[in-house]
């Protein structure tokens, strides 16, 4: 009977040894490593064809540019995916100062002819303040 008992154990010690020797492995395979990505991208339009009738309608669209909120400054947006020890993914997109600059021209010229007028410039300023 201690016999049956002593080789009964074993069988169970060795059962357990195959079911936990995959298990063991998977958890150190992804327990010592993991994936990190980090991506910057800038998402910048070039400048629109701009010109100005006049040295002051220049000097108040980019006096009133200056005055925009985050006018001309980089905006980020970030996204992060991420599965807890295995897996992380960042990703970031930076709105460049082009974008501030087109959009300003495209509340400024308002009859979209290319050209910025005193009269259309000093609007756009009374608009921002």
């Amino acid at each position: 009977m201690v016999c049956e008992l002593a080789h009964h154990s074993r069988v169970r010690y060795v059962t357990g040894m195959k079911t936990l020797l995959p298990v063991l492995v998977v958890t150190a395979a992804l327990g010592s490593g993991c994936i990190h990505t980090h991506e910057t991208v800038v998402h910048d339009d070039s400048r629109l064809p701009v010109s100005f009738e006049s040295d002051a309608a220049a000097r108040t669209f980019y006096e009133t540019l200056s005055r925009l909120p985050n006018g001309g400054q980089r905006q980020e947006s970030k996204t992060e995916v991420s599965i807890p020890i295995v897996f992380e993914h960042e990703r970031k997109v930076v709105r460049g100062p082009n974008q501030a600059f087109n959009e300003a021209v495209n509340r400024c010229d308002t009859n979209r002819d290319g050209k910025i007028t005193e009269q259309e410039a000093r609007i756009f300023a009374d608009t921002v303040k």
